[in-house]
């Protein structure tokens, strides 16, 4: 549902066990997915992209910092699709556009929200708050995602379990 600090800890142990149980393929379904822990979402593409950046912050003076991939143990090579929707936003785009970048995966559905920024809210004297934009994120090839989101390679009018029926179909066709 979101990238917790517990993402990683789950999914590492689902892709070491899918080999072994003869899968041919991965859905990845973050549709309505708001995103969450930046760090966590650079550990999931880890399991994907054996190197690279998986995402560039650029700060509002312009400096750049790349987020890249990880070594991890468990790395998969099957055959990806990723469904998205107009609510998948933040680091759910990040993980769908260097998965993109890279044709590590098919991304599916429609196209994101378009929430590629980096936020922090400070508290006010008087208990009101102010939320301030820091940063923007950037795919690996360096495509804005705020306010412009990512475009699916396959647009989808699919919703709930069709759209996985449709993914099963589309990997059992490649």
């Amino acid at each position: 549902t979101h990238f917790s600090s517990r993402t990683d800890q789950e999914l590492t142990p689902v892709i070491a066990g899918l080999a072994g149980q003869g899968a041919k393929g991965i859905i990845l379904d973050l549709r309505s997915n708001p995103g969450g822990v930046l760090d966590v979402v650079v550990k999931v593409v880890s399991h994907f992209v054996r190197e690279g950046v998986v995402a560039s912050v650029v700060d509002n003076r312009g400096n750049k910092r790349d987020e890249s991939v990880q070594k991890t143990e468990v790395l998969t090579v099957l055959p990806v699709v990723v469904l998205v929707n107009n609510f998948s936003a933040s680091g759910s785009e990040v993980l769908a556009g260097a998965l993109q970048d890279y044709k590590r995966a098919t991304i599916a559905g429609k196209t994101t929200f378009g929430k590629g920024s980096v936020n922090v809210i400070r508290q006010l004297e008087d208990g009101s708050g102010i939320y301030i934009t820091t940063a923007r994120w950037l795919t690996p090839n360096g495509r804005v995602i705020e306010g412009k989101g990512i475009e699916p390679d396959i647009q989808l009018d699919l919703e709930g379990e069709d759209a996985i029926k449709w993914a099963i179909d589309y990997l059992k066709g490649r």
